[in-house]
């Protein structure tokens, strides 16, 4: 599990596009808390320079916050949605989701494949295709895991990494079932070499005279 990133938010009195643009023009991105103890959410503002060295990183999703609310409270949270224009990439809008002790959450991790170039299947040819790209589950806050690591430098051709064979947290209950494949490493396939044209034309001329001879044989 990573570094906890602490974060401070501000109080947000309006809401509101036109509001939440003049947000945006002053290096700040608006955003609500919500959770167990925040029935109502909580709407805010937080510098961008807190919250987009997370988002850069790629795993936002499993990202554990440290947060002070507007009132001076510490809380415990996740980045549950985000918000980014298509065109730019800029981070419009964000929602914290409020952690509880001893309280699961589900969590989509991100599946971290090491070992590629010194993988033996590979370097015997064969084709490596990464089947899951995340693992959804059900764990505690304290064991949420930043990613789902998985080294393949060991792999042969023909072999396969299931959720079975991956050590996950202790109070993680997983969506997919046991058999499920993260990565194969499949035999290379194998082309039929094409037929030259001349040979073809041979192989033609050779079924229409046969087809022709027995045609003949027919009359007769």
């Amino acid at each position: 599990m990573d570094k906890r990133t602490s974060i401070r938010l501000e109080k947000r009195e309006e809401t509101g596009k036109q509001h939440c643009k003049k947000i945006r023009s002053e290096g700040k991105i608006p955003g609500v808390l919500y959770g167990h103890g925040y029935p109502k959410s909580i709407p805010f503002s937080v510098a961008v320079q807190s919250i987009a060295p997370v988002v850069q990183s790629g795993r936002w999703e499993t990202a554990r916050l440290d947060v002070v609310t507007p009132g001076g409270k510490k809380e415990l949270c996740l980045m549950r949605d985000l918000q980014r224009n298509p065109l730019t990439g800029d981070i419009l809008h964000v929602d914290l989701l409020q952690l509880k002790k001893g309280h699961k959450v589900s969590v989509n991790v991100p599946v971290e494949i090491i070992g590629r170039e010194k993988c033996a299947g590979i370097k015997q040819g064969g084709v490596f295709e990464q089947l899951i790209h995340e693992v959804e589950m059900e764990v505690l806050p304290s064991e949420i895991p930043a990613s789902i690591v998985i080294d393949v430098a060991g792999l042969p051709i023909d072999g396969a990494i299931r959720i079975s064979d991956v050590e996950f947290p202790e109070s993680a209950v997983l969506v997919l079932s046991p058999e499920e494949m993260i990565v194969t490493i499949a035999p290379a396939r194998v082309e039929a070499e094409p037929v030259p044209e001349e040979e073809e034309e041979e192989e033609t001329a050779e079924v229409e005279v046969v087809a022709k001879g027995k045609t003949k044989e027919e009359e007769d």
